[in-house]
């Protein structure tokens, strides 16, 4: 075991070396790139006050700048960053280059903006959040942020209102509590949402995302004893997500470990959910593509169904290009998809050679999907895969599917 981490450790080294890492006598990047560096980041006009060396080997050359019509005063620095490889600090670096101008702009309202933030009885000054107990108390809220936004708002002397909405000068958190002793001793809360500081922010907007916000919760059953929040916000909402899958009567665990690729064992069961998308207005299924490692843990969903149903299912394919098929009764059906590391790129199903026009999102189009490797899929667009119907059940949190 000790001879094959060695033999890990040396191709991992060789590896760095070969794609240009750099050892901790290599230099920093120069101050051509260091400006054109600030120059994204700082439009405002300013001047270079001092260069100088403040460690070696590894190299970190800090560069000292003022705005020219405040004299806002920041730094930045052109540096070596070390590499780890599984946690280990190796013998490699890379050149990085980071700068401040963003936190000492965010530093000149910094007080100003906890005091109007503070000016609201619901503030938690020692967490930075807001709380609420009940509809009521939206207002309040609201009205601390604008007050916080009217400070912020000086910051467009300087920057455009991009840098603002990209860069806010505090987030503040807001969470629901039953009382206010739960609040006073900090437990017990539901995440609500979050508001930013940007100087631009509008009343309606703010009171329409804290309103939503405690609406979906209460219809998802994480709030109670609320009964102040206007009707129309509850107008077509479903519950977030349904955390219980049953086919033709039998709940669908994804229990099953088994690794046709390798020894570690699945983690099918961490997809075992649907969530709701306003989106697509359909409930939404996770589903693999057909992706398999010897040497990582993947879902295989779709096989779970497959033998469920009685079917056979098979999978494989390239580092790219994953295939997988199935048959269940008469029917036949083969996916190919395109998977480039950061999110699935292509799905193509075809049943029976017939090619399937079927909606699916990546991780990059609805973050809830959970993971880069598989899909989201409307369940209506789920049921062609297997010949099902489905019923969602929302009182009982239950995706129920039905062999047609």
């Amino acid at each position: 075991m000790a001879g094959r981490k060695a033999l890990a450790g040396a191709l991992a080294a060789a590896c760095l070396f070969l794609t240009g890492c750099l050892g901790a006598d290599a230099e920093v990047y120069g101050q051509d790139k260091v400006l054109a560096y600030v120059d994204s980041l700082c439009a405002e006009p300013y001047r270079l006050v001092d260069v100088r060396l403040v460690a070696e080997e590894p190299d970190d050359v800090e560069y000292r700048f003022e705005t020219e019509t405040r004299g806002l005063r920041f730094t930045a620095h052109s540096y070596l960053s070390p590499i780890y490889f599984d946690a280990t600090q190796t013998g490699f670096y890379s050149r990085e280059i980071s700068c401040d101008y963003v936190s000492a702009v965010r530093e000149l309202y910094a007080k100003q903006v906890d005091e109007a933030l503070s000016a609201c009885a619901h503030y938690l000054p020692d967490h930075g959040w807001m709380y609420l107990l009940c509809a009521a108390d939206v207002d309040g809220v609201v009205d601390a942020v604008l007050a916080a936004d009217a400070v912020y708002q000086a910051e467009l002397a300087y920057n455009d209102p991009s840098f603002l909405l990209e860069n806010a000068a505090a987030r503040v958190h807001v969470v629901w509590h039953a009382s206010e002793q739960q609040a006073a001793e900090h437990s017990d809360w539901v995440n609500l949402t979050d508001l930013f500081v940007t100087g631009q922010n509008d009343r309606e907007a703010l009171r329409d995302q804290l309103l939503n916000a405690l609406a979906q919760q209460i219809v998802d059953g994480n709030v109670t004893g609320v009964d102040d929040v206007p009707g129309e916000y509850f107008a077509g909402r479903h519950v977030s997500t349904l955390d219980t899958i049953v086919l033709n009567g039998e709940e669908m665990l994804y229990d099953d470990d088994e690794n046709p690729a390798g020894p570690y064992l699945l983690t099918t069961e961490d997809y075992r959910y649907s969530w709701y998308s306003a989106e697509k207005e359909s409930y939404m299924v996770p589903m693999d593509i057909g992706l398999t490692s010897d040497n990582m843990s993947y879902p295989m969903v779709v096989r779970e169904y497959v033998r469920a149903l009685g079917g056979d299912y098979e999978s494989g394919g390239d580092s790219e290009r994953y295939k997988s098929a199935w048959t269940i009764g008469p029917d036949s059906w083969t996916m190919t998809a395109t998977y480039d590391g950061d999110a699935v790129r292509a799905l193509t199903v075809k049943k029976n050679g017939r090619e399937l026009d079927l909606d699916w999102v990546n991780i990059e189009d609805d973050p809830r999907l959970g993971a880069t490797f598989c899909v989201g899929m409307p369940v209506e667009d789920f049921c062609e895969l297997f010949g099902l119907t489905y019923e969602a059940d929302e009182a009982a949190r239950c995706l129920r599917f039905q062999s047609r």
